[in-house]
């Protein structure tokens, strides 16, 4: 085991693993796979949790220093930035009240909808075509 580039790295069976190796040859252990899809289903469900308590949805808190989401929330049309904005100074009034949102308000909130996630795929998607075309 050592560094290559300044990318960790270790040997097992053989061969040569980089740091994204680790992960696949973790779940080809007995086991794993079913242990990493509770432990994904368990966090999934926290996040959720989460999120409904504050009014929230995933794509409301992306990191926006990623220039695809900034992008992407730049160019939102306004209905739906307004109520993103709305959404987001909800949860800092609730955050700072040290309060959550009424269980019944929170039974509505669609966290998975991928009103930012969708159009950052999409944005992606025509990038890469570009650099072919070029």
């Amino acid at each position: 085991a050592g560094l290559v580039g300044g990318v960790c790295v270790g040997v097992w069976r053989g061969g040569l693993v980089g740091a994204m190796g680790i992960a696949d040859m973790v779940l080809r252990l007995p086991g794993m796979r079913g242990l990493a899809g509770v432990m994904s289903r368990t966090y999934r469900g926290i996040v959720e949790r989460d999120l409904r308590a504050m009014g929230l949805r995933y794509d409301d808190v992306l990191n926006e220093s990623d220039p695809e989401v900034k992008e992407v929330i730049d160019n939102l049309p306004a209905e739906e930035a307004e109520l993103r904005w709305k959404r987001l100074k909800r949860a800092v009034d609730l955050d700072l009240k040290k309060t959550t949102l009424h269980p019944d308000l929170q039974k509505e909130v669609d966290v998975w909808n991928p009103y930012i996630r969708s159009r950052v795929e999409l944005l992606k998607k025509q990038r890469l075509e570009r650099q072919l075309y070029e």
